[in-house]
C-alpha cells in the first residue's frame, strides 16, 4: 500500500496535499508529488520535509530553500529532497551562500526562478514560465534552458579583483524563446547588455536573446546566435579573438570592435542599411550583398565575396604598423558610390583592371572601377 505522507507546519515548512501520483519507483521507494508550497529555511523545517520512505520528484505549489548562515543547515543536508525534484508547478527561491544545491532532476519551472548566493546544479533545467534571476559568483551557464520570460543578472562587483584571470562564462547558448537578457544597474531597454562592471570571459547567446549593443571588455569569445533583422548594431569587445553573428541583416549603422588578433564572422549577413566600421584581425561576411553607407575596415583579411554595391566611400587598411592588410576579398564589388581606397598585398575585386601587390591605396581608389562613380550614390 502506498504511503500518505502528511507534513505538519513547523516554522516555514509549508506541506499540503502530498500524495502519491505515479507507481513509478525509485530506488523501491514510489515517487511523490506535493500540490503546496516547501519551505526549507532550518533544522526543523528540514526534519520534517525529509520523511523515511519518501521522494518528492513533483511540487505543485512553491519551492523556496535557504542554507547556511543561521539557517543551521547545508546544501549537503538538503539533498536528500532536491536531487529528486523534476517540476515545480509555482516559483523556485534558492539562497545558498554555503554552496551549489543539488537540482539536477529538476526540468521545468511554472513560475519565477531566483538563484542567489551560489550557482545551483540545474544543468537539465529546460522551461522557465516566468523570469529568471542569478545572483551569485561565477558562471551563469544554462545549457540546456530553450524558454523563459526575462534573464536578469546581477555581478558580483565585490569579487571582481579575487577572481582576477579567471574565466566567467555568461552562455544561454540553446534560449530560443526569451522576453529579454539585462543585467542588473545598467540599462533595462531590450538588447542593451554592458559588462563594464561584469568582468565576463566569455558570452553564448541563444537564438531567442536579441542583442543591439554589446559592450564587453575582457570577453575573449562572442558567439550570438541570433537571426532576427536589426535596426543597428553596436559590439566593442577589443579584447574578443572569437566574435561570431548570426543576424541576417542590420537595418542601420554596423559598428564592431573586436581583438586586431580577433577574427570577426557575420557569415549569414546579407545587408547592411547603414555605415559599417569593422576592426578585427580577419573579417569574413560572405553573404552580405550590399552596404547602404561607408565601408571602413581596419583587418588583416577581409572576405565579402558577395558584395556588389557600396552606396558610399570604402576603405580598407591592415593592422600592422604600415597599414597595409594581407588580403581583401570583393571578388563581385563593381558598385561603389563614393571613393575607394584598399591598402593590401593581395586584392580581389571585380572592377576589369588588374592589382598590382604593392598594397598602394591610390591604386585601388574610385578610378579602379569597371564603371563610372559618382559621389551621389549608386552607380
Amino acid at each position: 500500500m502506498m504511503k500518505k505522507v502528511l507534513f505538519t507546519t513547523l516554522l516555514a515548512l509549508i506541506l499540503t496535499g502530498c500524495e502519491n501520483d505515479s507507481d513509478a519507483d525509485f530506488g523501491g521507494v514510489t515517487l511523490g508529488t506535493l500540490t503546496g508550497n516547501l519551505e526549507i529555511n532550518s533544522q526543523s523545517s528540514l526534519d520534517s520535509a525529509i520523511t523515511d520512505g519518501t521522494y518528492l520528484n513533483a511540487i505543485g505549489g512553491n519551492l523556496v530553500v535557504s542554507t547556511g548562515g543561521s539557517t543551521g543547515i547545508t546544501v549537503g543536508d538538503v539533498k536528500f529532497i532536491s536531487s529528486q525534484i523534476n517540476s515545480v508547478g509555482g516559483s523556485v527561491t534558492i539562497n545558498t551562500p554555503d554552496g551549489s544545491l543539488d537540482l539536477s532532476e529538476l526540468t521545468s519551472v511554472g513560475g519565477n526562478y531566483s538563484i542567489q548566493g551560489s550557482d545551483a546544479n540545474d544543468d537539465k533545467l529546460l522551461t522557465v514560465d516566468g523570469d529568471i534571476t542569478l545572483n551569485y559568483e561565477g558562471d551563469y551557464d544554462m545549457p540546456n534552458l530553450t524558454s523563459v520570460g526575462n534573464i536578469l543578472l546581477t555581478p558580483v562587483t565585490s569579487s571582481a579583483s579575487k577572481n582576477a584571470g579567471v574565466s566567467v562564462a555568461v552562455a544561454f547558448i540553446n534560449v530560443i524563446d526569451c522576453i529579454s537578457l539585462a543585467i542588473a544597474g545598467t540599462s533595462d531597454a531590450i538588447g542593451i547588455l554592458d559588462f563594464t562592471l561584469f568582468p565576463v570571459n566569455d558570452i553564448a547567446f541563444g537564438p531567442g536573446i536579441l542583442v543591439k549593443s554589446l559592450i564587453a571588455p575582457v570577453a575573449t569569445n562572442i558567439k550570438l546566435l541570433n537571426r532576427s533583422p536589426l535596426p543597428s548594431l553596436f559590439i566593442n569587445a577589443p579584447n574578443a579573438t572569437n566574435l561570431s553573428i548570426a543576424t541576417t541583416a542590420v537595418n542601420g549603422n554596423l559598428a564592431i570592435t573586436a581583438d586586431v588578433s580577433g577574427t570577426f564572422v557575420a557569415d549569414a549577413l546579407n545587408i547592411i542599411g547603414g555605415n559599417a566600421s569593422i576592426t578585427a584581425g580577419t573579417f569574413s561576411a560572405n553573404k552580405c550583398t550590399r552596404v547602404d553607407g561607408n565601408l571602413s575596415i581596419n583587418s588583416n583579411d577581409v572576405s565579402m565575396t558577395t558584395l556588389g554595391t557600396v552606396v558610399g566611400n570604402v576603405s580598407v587598411i591592415g593592422l600592422g604598423s604600415d597599414t597595409t592588410a594581407n588580403s581583401v576579398n570583393f571578388a563581385n564589388l563593381s558598385n561603389v558610390g563614393g571613393s575607394l581606397s584598399i591598402d593590401a598585398d593581395d586584392v580581389n575585386q571585380n572592377t576589369g583592371q588588374p592589382h598590382n601587390s604593392g598594397g598602394n591605396s591610390h591604386s585601388h581608389n574610385s578610378g579602379g572601377n569597371s564603371q563610372p562613380h559618382n559621389s551621389g550614390g549608386n552607380g
